[in-house]
Parts: structure tokens; sequence; C-alpha cells
């Protein structure tokens, strides 16, 4: 029996729950992954003065954004910090502004032994002096479920947002 998946990105494990934190953007706000319940996430881990895949990551993310209505509005799009010692608030203004993702990505931050744990529940290697960090994109259900994860070289604008539009359909 083939089974064939509505997806175009690969599908994680069924049931997976997706770990909730709580870390501030770059207004200091507070932002919690449980508070976007009922809304599909689309969630990254990034650096603010990453050259390479990070940029390339948030402009596939805007670009799957802009092809679904009103821009992706009801959607939730969320960086956390892969380098929290880096990414101070002015650098992460500033990779927002770059790609023209402020008030459309949260880029979130918290101390290094609250960022740990979060890390590790996603499985990503954060930056250190001789590791670049995992790159990943992950689409988050309606429910909490992690449901695709994209590596970044599996990354189009096409391909997330249609993954979207399915989780779109689905029920709360």
């Amino acid at each position: 029996i083939v089974s064939h998946s509505p997806f175009d990105g690969p599908t994680m494990p069924p049931g997976l729950h997706a770990h909730d934190f709580v870390l501030r953007d770059v207004s200091g706000r507070r932002v919690s992954l449980a508070a976007e319940r009922g809304h599909v996430v689309v969630l990254t881990f990034i650096h603010s003065l990453c050259h390479d895949t990070c940029p390339f990551m948030v402009e596939q993310i805007k670009g799957a954004l802009n092809l679904l209505p009103q821009s992706g509005r009801g959607v939730a799009a969320i960086g956390v910090s892969a380098d929290p010692s880096e990414d101070t608030v002015a650098h992460r203004r500033a990779f927002l502004a770059k790609h023209d993702m402020t008030g459309r990505l949260a880029f979130l931050n918290g101390p290094e032994k609250v960022m740990r744990p979060i890390w590790h529940a996603y499985a990503i290697q954060p930056v250190t002096p001789r590791v670049d960090h995992s790159t990943f994109v992950i689409l988050i259900d309606k429910r909490g479920l992690e449901r695709i994860g994209f590596a970044a070289d599996q990354l189009t604008p096409e391909g997330l947002a249609h993954d979207i539009r399915v989780l779109e359909r689905e029920p709360a």
C-alpha cells in the first residue's frame, strides 16, 4: 500500500508535540508557542550575523507568506536565536529590517540557559566557534504538533506555502 502525503515537505513522526517556550522579541514582548495554538506556526532557528543560510531561509519564509492570502497574516512566523550572545536586539532588528520582515517574523532570544533546552527539544545545534547551527524550518499545526521539517536545501516558497495551506485547512 502506497500512502501519498498531501505535503510537499518531509513529514515528522505523528503525534510529535512542539516544545513550548516563552522568549522575548525585539520589542521586549514575551512570545510563547502555546499562545499560537489555533494558528499554523512557521518555526526556524536563525543567527542575525549569518550571511548565507539564515538569510536564505528567512527569504524563503517571506516568499511563502507573500504567496498566501493576506500575505500570510494568520500564520505565526517565529525565528529563535541560534546564538544568544550575538543576537542582540540591535542585530536582530537590523536582520529583520534587511529582509523586510519587521513585524512579520518574531525573532526571539533569551539567556543561554533558557535557550539550551529549546535547542535540545528541536534537535538544533547552536552556533559555536567550530560548528554552524542546524538549518531547518518546521511547520507546527493548529493543535501544536510538529508536522513538517524542511531542511534548508529543500526549502522553496512554493513548497512552504503549499504545506501551510494544507495545515490551514485542518481543524484546530
